[in-house]
């Protein structure tokens, strides 16, 4: 089985900050984050591993309690550890697609 999901692919007007579930299956959950107007995803964490896919824009990822940063653009694909530290700044808009690898 399989299912076709709708990703934005251009960064449009809408919240400064917007999470769209895309879908939720068995060991995986992705998301469509639209960060504008310069806004800023605050450090946080995930329990799991993830990817983190630029797909439209321009923004920071950071990293660690170092806050190594690396550059969102489009086709930037990173992938992170469980509970690793991380956050993203918008320049001035970014969008990302969040894969989280979930045991259920």
């Amino acid at each position: 089985m399989f299912k076709s999901l709708k990703l934005q692919t251009t960064i449009g007007e809408g919240k400064d900050k917007q999470v769209e579930l895309l879908f939720e299956g068995t060991k995986r959950k992705i998301q469509q984050i639209t960060l504008r107007n310069n806004a800023v995803l605050a450090a946080h964490q995930a329990a799991e591993p993830i990817t983190i896919q630029c797909v439209a824009g321009k923004g920071i990822l950071y990293l660690g309690e170092q806050k190594e940063s690396v550059e969102l653009v489009p086709g930037a694909l990173f992938t992170l550890e469980p509970n690793l530290v991380h956050a993203i700044d918008a320049l001035p808009a970014v969008s990302v697609l969040v894969t989280r690898f979930t045991d259920k």
